[in-house]
């Protein structure tokens, strides 16, 4: 009876062993992440943020991308289009103006 005891005893002990250990290789898994997360964070605080002219020119990029070279030609057609066609209503405007100036002079 006796010696059941000391079995007993003796398999309490490795498993208060073996908790032990596991705790031990926890506690290290746990101080390795907190000196991870403290390189990353000094890291983080040394780096340069990018400058905003960088985001710019990337988003300057993307739309030229979405934006072909066709649908740019047409724009600057349309464009050009209003701007002669607000030319040629300015000439008429003008031109009705001296005209009438002149039937006024003339009367």
């Amino acid at each position: 009876m006796g010696r059941q005891k000391m079995f007993k005893e003796e398999l309490e002990l490795g498993e208060v062993l073996v908790k032990q250990q596991e705790l031990e290789s926890r506690l290290k898994e746990f101080e390795r992440s907190q000196r991870e997360i403290e390189r990353t964070r000094a890291e983080r605080e040394c780096t340069i943020p990018p400058l905003d002219e960088i985001g710019e020119r990337m988003r300057w990029r993307q739309h030229e991308h979405l934006v072909s070279r066709g649908e740019v030609a047409n724009v600057r057609r349309d464009q050009n289009q209003g701007l002669l066609l607000l030319l040629l209503l300015l000439a008429a405007t003008a031109a009705l103006v001296w005209w009438g100036l002149q039937l006024m002079g003339g009367a």
